[in-house]
């Protein structure tokens, strides 16, 4: 997904930014996308400079979209959007962040769109999936029984997966998504084997 920053459909627009819209809709966040546009329908007289100056241009209906946001999503839209957010703000260990809300270091936390579908419905951060240098070999089950003298199951034990791709294409979804979200915050989890690979 391109950066937002620089989207030619926002730069041909005086008046609204679609690309930010847009992007709401691609991760199924419309409510919060209609409501956030201003309160007239400023798309409706409009002869869609956007749609040539987008990068597909000609393929992606941006008036439409954009209109259906204020006359069929908005309309719908059960609750307003918040007003007092900042008074979710805190900081962990010296971080500041917009509300306490991470996604834990799980399968949700390991790709680029997922991170920023998490960072677009409002999440403040992410505590990225474990990457490390090793080969990853998935394994199944995830869990193993830790059993009692009897021999009778007592509990679980979590197999730790490891992210799927290489350190330099998991430091390529980090510079994406600091540039395109730069005030969410992202917790990177490493692993090494030895103090050479730590320090690397």
């Amino acid at each position: 997904m391109r950066s937002l920053q620089g989207c030619s459909c926002n730069k041909a627009c005086p008046k609204v930014k679609p690309a930010d819209a847009l992007i709401g809709v691609w991760f199924d966040n419309e409510d919060v996308a209609a409501l956030k546009l201003p309160k007239d329908n400023v798309c409706a007289q409009c002869d869609a400079p956007c749609e040539g100056a987008c990068v597909k241009s000609g393929e992606v209906p941006i008036k439409r979209i954009m209109t259906d946001l204020y006359n069929k999503v908005r309309p719908l839209s059960e609750v307003a959007l918040p007003t007092e957010e900042y008074k979710l703000k805190c900081d962990i260990c010296g971080v500041p962040l917009e509300n306490p809300f991470l996604l834990s270091s799980s399968v949700v936390a390991s790709t680029y769109d997922m991170c920023a579908r998490a960072f677009e419905a409002g999440w403040a951060g992410v505590c990225f999936k474990t990457i490390c240098s090793f080969d990853i070999h998935e394994a199944s089950p995830r869990f193993s029984a830790i059993k009692g003298d009897n021999g009778s199951i007592v509990g679980f034990k979590n197999i730790e997966q490891l992210s799927d791709h290489s350190v330099a294409e998991n430091m390529e979804v980090f510079r994406r998504l600091k540039q395109n979200y730069p005030s969410k915050f992202i917790l990177a989890s490493i692993m090494g084997q030895d103090e050479a690979e730590w320090a690397e």
